[in-house]
């Protein structure tokens, strides 16, 4: 359970493997996205397929694993994503800044 990273040639697919994405994980998580930048990986994938909720803490996680992809030039992904979550990215604007697959 929990959070895990699947590491590959050029991609990072972080798997949130939980139904809530609220912002506990934190350390975990930013601990990923910085072993998948020191990899030199070109692609982060982040994988929503099992959560159901997220909180405003685990927008901010996306938010700043967006932002330091971003700054160093790797592609930044969600995949997965049901309608509940779409739906509040949505309605904070961040569907049309995440590139969703």
């Amino acid at each position: 359970m929990g959070i895990q990273a699947n590491y590959n040639v050029d991609n990072s697919i972080i798997l949130i493997n939980q139904k809530e994405l609220i912002g506990l994980q934190a350390e975990v998580f930013n601990k990923l996205i910085e072993e998948s930048i020191n990899k030199f990986i070109k692609n982060i994938s982040i994988d929503l397929s099992k959560v159901q909720f997220i909180s405003s803490l685990g927008i901010g996680l996306l938010v700043r694993a967006y932002t330091t992809c971003k700054k160093r030039n790797i592609q930044f992904n969600l995949q997965g994503v049901n309608n509940n979550i779409r739906k509040v990215l949505n309605q904070v604007k961040l569907a049309e800044i995440f590139n969703i697959v």
